[in-house]
């Protein structure tokens, strides 16, 4: 448009943020807090991606920790971030992060969420219920311990369950509470500008209430706790956008002070999955994304709509969990040339991605008689929660995902088509290095290190290709972003007014290497 006095606005707010995940509640609440009037809207009832999560923040330097008795500090903190975060962010911006992460957990603390001393303190991916810290990442790693001393600084919202859907149902009654405007069940549908370049607001399409009930239980009907979901989801997304067309309206909404895309990543989005990753890309038809619908990439396509660059596209967060069941640590995971390539008490992510790295992503997780039976009993008394996420997926793809039993090494190689004298060669080498005392060949921690002896021996198939094996992905890059301001930016670094970004919408802490918690801690910092 011309300008913003030619425009015949519907709305008006001072900030207007677009999707009602953690990093824009965050936003919408501190801009309250700074005096501004704020609109918040989201496609869906909100919540994102925040609401099915883990609801683990990662910060260091906390009461709880000292609660459990740690004494962390924000250097130390900064030099184990410092190997996992890289360059994704500048420097004085991870320190910054650092030094405010206890004031973080203390300013959601006032806005309801709950947290809690309580410490799991054996590796895990998620902890047992009435747990509530943990490592949450690579802390306790050989090559991360030896520059950074271990600390847990997952710290999972209080509540049964995964803590996501009490963090945001805390965020929501503070939303609520300040008198935010809400409006759910809009879509974002594109922005709004003068002349010159300067975002002033944002065209929606408003759903009628009466077709509400049936988009939410639509919405519902695709969680990202459901694998193998890719049909329904795109069957579900083809009867929003015609129900959005029959019985939605469109207006307009300026935004005085700008307009914050906290829209999430673009899991949905093969036309992005397609451009940035193509390798990855010929297995995504048999992922399971851990993200919402809202995560189709609409905020990231807006941006570029208005000359905002990205960074980081290729960066995916591709997991293969191991334990739950702990037993399965025992094992070793080696490749299609019987070659082992990555510690299989690394982060979840670490291994999945070290594994889409494979030639064809072949894995293989090889384990004695002795772990692989208690591996089951261990899958089966885990406790309901564990069970419902983490066993039932094991013990599936241990019936139908191509699970081999081998008397020998040499059996167990030919059934998984593996050079027999290769695998016997790896598994003679890391039981010798264990008797002989040496550093493990890909840095395991020597506690989880047990030698595999004899046999017989099984063969959990962990390839890319396995749709039973659930390789759980979302991604991590985004609009690049003024670390200071949060201001959009275009390729030359310039700044586009009127315009930010925030969380998995925008490049930020997450965008290298992901650990748990530290997606919700950039949805906070990055947000307020």
């Amino acid at each position: 448009v011309e300008d913003g006095e030619s425009v015949s606005w519907d709305k008006q707010a001072d900030v207007v943020v677009v999707g009602f995940g953690g990093a824009g509640a965050s936003a919408a609440l501190q801009a309250h807090e700074g005096g501004a009037e704020v609109i918040l809207l989201d496609r869906f009832g909100g919540g994102g991606t925040t609401g099915y999560s883990g609801g683990v923040i990662y910060a260091g330097a906390t009461r709880f920790q000292r609660e459990a008795g740690f004494d962390d500090t924000v250097e130390n903190m900064l030099d184990y971030l410092k190997q996992e975060v890289g360059d994704a962010v500048k420097p004085d911006t991870l320190r910054r992060f650092c030094e405010g992460s206890a004031a973080d957990v203390d300013w959601l603390i006032a806005h309801g969420v709950r947290y809690s001393g309580e410490a799991y303190l054996d590796k895990i991916t998620y902890p047992p219920e009435g747990k509530y810290l943990y490592y949450s990442g690579n802390e306790k790693s050989p090559a991360f311990e030896a520059k950074a001393k271990p600390a847990p600084r997952g710290h999972r919202a209080v509540g049964a369950g995964f803590g996501g859907a009490h963090y945001i149902a805390a965020l929501r009654r503070a939303i609520e509470d300040a008198g935010i405007g809400l409006m759910l069940h809009t879509r974002a549908n594109r922005l709004v500008c003068d002349i010159q370049g300067k975002v002033l607001g944002i065209e929606v399409v408003v759903l009628a209430s009466s077709q509400h009930a049936r988009q939410q239980a639509l919405y519902s009907r695709v969680s990202p706790y459901v694998p193998h979901n890719h049909g329904r989801t795109e069957r579900a997304l083809r009867e929003m956008r015609a129900m959005e067309e029959k019985h939605g309206r469109t207006l307009l909404i300026r935004a005085r002070g700008g307009v914050v895309l906290s829209t999430g990543g673009f899991a949905y989005s093969r036309k992005l999955i397609d451009q940035h990753d193509q390798l990855f890309a010929r297995h995504y038809d048999v992922t399971h994304r851990l993200s919402t619908m809202g995560n189709d990439g609409s905020g990231l396509e807006m941006g570029i709509s208005v000359g905002g660059a990205l960074g980081h596209m290729d960066s995916l967060y591709i997991a293969r969990n191991i334990a739950p069941p702990e037993a399965l640590l025992d094992g070793i995971i080696v490749n299609g040339n019987g070659a082992r390539f990555v510690a299989e008490d690394a982060y979840v992510s670490m291994i999945g991605g070290a594994v889409a790295r494979q030639p064809n992503g072949d894995a293989w997780l090889i384990v004695n008689g002795h772990s692989f039976r208690k591996s089951i009993w261990e899958a089966i008394t885990c406790g309901w929660q564990r069970f419902k996420y983490f066993g039932v997926p094991m013990l599936i793809n241990y019936a139908v995902g191509g699970t081999r039993r081998g008397g020998s090494a040499a059996a167990l190689a030919r059934k998984i088509g593996i050079d027999p004298a290769l695998l016997q060669a790896t598994i003679t080498q890391h039981d010798r290095s264990i008797s002989e005392g040496a550093p493990d060949a890909v840095g395991k921690s020597k506690a989880l290190r047990k030698p595999l002896g004899e046999g017989p021996f099984y063969a959990v198939n962990m390839c890319m290709s396995n749709r039973h094996a659930l390789t759980k992905f979302m991604t991590l890059g985004g609009l690049r972003v003024d670390e200071e301001t949060g201001a959009v930016q275009r390729a030359d670094g310039s700044a586009i007014d009127g315009l930010y970004a925030a969380g998995m919408s925008a490049v930020g802490l997450h965008s290298r290497e992901y650990i748990s918690g530290l997606s919700i801690a950039d949805g906070v910092f990055s947000g307020r």
